[in-house]
């Protein structure tokens, strides 16, 4: 076939005629001439009748709007049903255990164990008080606790003794009710997200925890190992150790690594930077871990480029110790190195508020002192040498800066400290060995203080404790108050030591302007008031108010969490415009050690309807909004206390306005509920007895600072956009 016969066959004329009758018969393509070439070449008769083919059928048309439409509606109504059921098993078990399944969880099973009935339940769901209080609870924290839930392997960190798990049946019932009724929706658009904000904060108690247990900035060791990881450049190094030996002090590597590690500093830098022979892996994380606040501190005095040059080699060195400290082993050598990483690892974790990891290597570094003899007074075989009595001094100083560590964090998580206070003989000094003799004064305060918090836990807060006759836990409250005072006059003391000693052209800097670094000294100094303030809290918590009095609270307790609130923002004046010393301040004064006065001061607002402490908690709340971008920590904690004090002012309204509102009336019995759940104070726990009303308290205190270890991104989200609330 030519070009011509081609074209003229594949014309638009002849691709609109059927093949003919030969062709189909024999299957084979027709080119649909008249006659074809194929019947042209054999000399047969080229007809086309269509025989052989089958006739075309009409399609109906599908009609989108009316069949499509209502099978999407079926498919709609059925995964509203299943999603139902999953919400109405997950509020059933979330506070009953696995082995004793509850008869709503066999109610829904049943009720949505087919299709048809899937449809109904949904339609009618829109008119159940159950149904219209889980309208209110986000879906994404309903899977993910499916999820947490699912998984066998998982096991709850355990917080110390909580009587929060013998409530957990009627939390169960509680959060089917109607805390999210239509009419409270339309008298108050924040009463919702406020409360199914502190729903999710009770729910939270009785879930896995999922506390983070990982460092974010791990990276992947390259084929050379740790030796290969990129290291800050050397001429910069060096510069930074010249000036350590040299006249310029650095208080942040003074305060967080030199009373540690300052003796062989600059030998493992050689070590690591001139590496003719292999260096350990402790060694590299010691030396990451110095040269990360040296860049720090450096950054915080430079600008533009410089200081964009000097963060980047910050997170370098950053980078570097989590994956030097993701990748120690298990067992450790029992030797001074071990327990200056494990001690650098747990301070770098508070710094970053990772206070569960800070716990962990806390923890072995207590064991390995105590198993290498830190904490005894070595045998007086011989008159020690100079190089053996600096060698001593520098075991103490690792041994008490671990004990530091640990009183404090445990009291935060509720748990038997590492260290007992009997065991030790060392003097409870740093002696004279430290670089400066104001900071070993300082350090010498913080050693009594962390000694006062061990007791305030093992005689007011400890399950034995809880244990006792009140009147014993009052005696030994009064015992620690009276330590607490005599501490803080040698605090003073030390204070006024320092200023005359600098003068008064050197004396503490004005509470304005660009700040002070949040290592100095003057930083420290007023960062003790607060946590002097929030002691004194907690010690006086533990005893109950006279008979007849207004609250639960004797008037000393209230009175020293005001106190502590105004040491607050005088240490947020004096940090100025400098976000580097808020958020060193809040990581290690807020934050590490509970600040107990938060706790207090909000259940004397649900207790006493206080306007003026309402205004006292939404300040402290507000001085926090600029250090939240610099510290995730942080910023989760001023999330919670938003809604403490979103939930305070609904609590007063309501208490206001019950005689003539019904509906408020309900709110107030709902936040009773929660509040009751969290250890607060309210009228459903006067019952009690003082015992567990305090442990409750307790407990429901290191729930709230635990959350800033917690995933908070499920909250309410309605609530959690903005500081005020709203979008």
């Amino acid at each position: 076939m030519d070009m011509g016969e081609r074209d003229h066959s594949e014309s638009p004329e002849n691709a609109a005629r059927r093949a003919c009758d030969q062709c189909r018969l024999r299957k084979i393509r027709c080119d649909k001439d008249v006659p074809c070439s194929n019947c042209k070449t054999a000399n047969r008769a080229c007809s086309t009748t269509g025989a052989g083919q089958r006739p075309k059928e009409a399609r109906q048309r599908v009609l989108i709007s009316t069949q499509y439409e209502r099978k999407i509606d079926q498919f709609e109504s059925r995964l509203a049903g299943i999603e139902g059921m999953l919400r109405d098993l997950t509020i059933s078990l979330a506070g009953r255990s696995p082995s004793a399944p509850s008869s709503t969880a066999a109610t829904a099973l049943s009720d949505h164990n087919s299709p048809s009935s899937a449809a109904p339940r949904t339609s009618n769901a829109t008119s159940t008080p159950s149904s219209i209080a889980r309208d209110g609870v986000s879906r994404h924290i309903e899977e993910r606790h499916d999820n947490f839930s699912d998984d066998e392997n998982l096991d709850s960190a355990f917080e110390g003794n909580s009587s929060m798990a013998a409530q957990t049946v009627f939390a169960s019932d509680f959060l089917q009710s109607a805390v999210t009724r239509t009419a409270l929706r339309e008298h108050n658009p924040d009463m919702e997200s406020a409360l199914s904000s502190l729903r999710q904060i009770v729910a939270m108690q009785n879930r896995p925890t999922s506390h983070e247990f990982h460092f974010e900035n791990v990276k992947p060791l390259p084929k050379g190992g740790f030796r290969d990881l990129p290291m800050p450049p050397l001429q910069l190094v060096v510069s930074l150790l010249r000036e350590l030996k040299g006249k310029i002090r650095s208080p942040c590597f003074t305060l967080m690594c030199g009373v540690v590690m300052s003796d062989k500093y600059n030998e493992r830098c050689r070590r690591v930077y001139f590496a003719t022979e292999d260096f350990s892996l402790t060694s590299f994380a010691i030396v990451n871990s110095g040269l990360y606040f040296l860049f720090q501190e450096k950054a915080w005095s430079a600008e533009g480029a410089r200081k964009v040059e000097l963060l980047g080699y910050q997170d370098m060195c950053r980078d570097n110790l989590e994956t030097a400290l993701a990748n120690l082993p298990m067992l450790m050598p029992e030797r001074r190195e071990s327990v200056d990483v494990l001690l650098m690892g747990a301070t770098y974790a508070v710094e970053i508020s990772k206070f569960t990891l800070a716990w962990r290597l806390n923890s072995a570094a207590a064991i390995m002192c105590q198993t290498l003899g830190y904490h005894r007074i070595p045998p007086p075989s011989k008159t020690p040498t100079v190089e053996e009595q600096h060698a001593n001094n520098a075991k103490q100083t690792a041994f008490w800066f671990t004990y530091l560590i640990d009183k404090a964090l445990s009291l935060r998580f509720g748990r038997a400290s590492a260290i007992q206070d009997y065991d030790i003989t060392i003097p409870r000094t740093l002696g004279h060995h430290m670089a400066s003799r104001e900071w070993a004064n300082v350090f010498n305060q913080w050693i009594m203080h962390a000694e006062l918090i061990g007791k305030a836990y093992e005689n007011l807060y400890s399950p034995a404790a809880l244990a006792r006759q009140p009147e014993q836990r009052i005696e030994s409250a009064r015992q620690l108050i009276g330590m607490l005072q005599t501490i803080a006059g040698e605090r003073n003391d030390l204070s006024h030591q320092i200023r005359v000693a600098r003068g008064p052209e050197r004396s503490f800097p004005e509470m304005s302007g660009n700040g002070v670094n949040p290592y100095s000294i003057d930083m420290c100094a007023m960062s003790d008031h607060v946590v002097y303030h929030s002691a004194m809290t907690l010690i006086y918590r533990a005893i109950p108010s006279p008979p007849g009095s207004r609250g639960t609270f004797n008037a000393e307790c209230i009175d020293a969490a005001r106190k502590a609130f105004e040491s607050h923002h005088d240490c947020m004046r004096l940090a100025g415009n400098n976000l580097d010393a808020m958020a060193g301040y809040m990581h290690w004064t807020v934050l590490y050690v509970p600040f107990v006065p938060v706790i207090v001061l909000f259940c004397n607002i649900i207790e006493t309807s206080d306007v003026e402490d309402l205004s006292r908690l939404e300040a402290f709340t507000n001085s926090l909004q600029a250090v939240s971008e610099m510290s995730k920590a942080t910023d989760k904690f001023m999330r919670v206390c938003q809604i403490l004090c979103k939930v305070a002012r609904i609590y007063i309204e309501s208490k206001t306005q019950q005689e003539q509102d019904q509906d408020m009336n309900l709110v107030g019995n709902d936040i009773d509920m929660y509040l009751s759940q969290l250890g607060g104070v309210s009228g459903m726990d006067m019952d009690a007895s003082q015992n567990s009303r305090l442990g409750n308290w307790f407990s429901g205190n290191r729930h709230i600072f635990g959350l800033v270890e917690e995933d908070l991104s499920d909250f309410e989200p309605k609530f959690w956009l903005s500081p005020n609330g709203v979008p």
